[in-house]
């Protein structure tokens, strides 16, 4: 009977370590006293936001953008890598929708970022668009993966053509 026990155990399968994050602190909600562009403007916790704004409207600051990305990758499945951090270089008001890439503005603290995926180095992988939304009392991120090319025209109709148009004296819009 111990052979057999022993024999099973082995083939238990081990548990995947869960990420624990703690509990999600509610985070404030701040936005830049003045929009100069090209500076960085501080939170009042001294913490930053990106150093583009378009205009004043509450933005997420860098330490915000990274708890909110962490979050997000801590419930996307773990058979992949993901970046270990991200920067935000840029941010406007509104959300990039993913199927047209156009942007809709929201009443809330809705914002969409240039944002840089940074490896464990800190060295720039690649940018890429990413919406953030307050909810809940905390940050949170969008991951979308907008069109590349410009969406197709269905059952497309062209002007009517004009055979007269080089008759002399005729206007130009009849």
């Amino acid at each position: 009977m111990v052979p057999l026990l022993i024999t099973l155990a082995g083939c238990a399968t081990t548990a995947a370590p869960v990420v624990d994050l703690g509990p999600f602190a509610p985070e404030p909600l701040y936005s830049p006293a003045q929009v100069r562009p090209g500076r960085l403007e501080y939170a009042p916790d001294r913490s930053t936001f990106a150093p583009l704004l378009t205009e004043r409207f509450p933005y997420p600051t860098q330490p915000e953008a990274n708890a909110a990305y962490l979050r997000l990758i801590a419930a996307a499945p773990a058979d992949r890598l993901y970046p270990s951090s991200i920067w935000l270089f840029g941010c406007k008001p509104g959300a990039l929708d993913e199927q047209t890439a156009r942007v809709t503005r929201y009443r809330g603290p809705v914002v969409h970022c240039a944002t840089d995926f940074l490896d464990a180095s800190g060295r720039r992988l690649r940018r890429e668009t990413a919406n953030f939304y307050y909810y809940g009392a905390v940050w949170n991120m969008q991951s979308i993966h907008p069109p590349v090319t410009a969406a197709p025209w269905r059952n497309r109709e062209h002007s009517p053509k004009d055979f007269w148009w080089w008759v002399p004296g005729r206007s130009r819009y009849e």
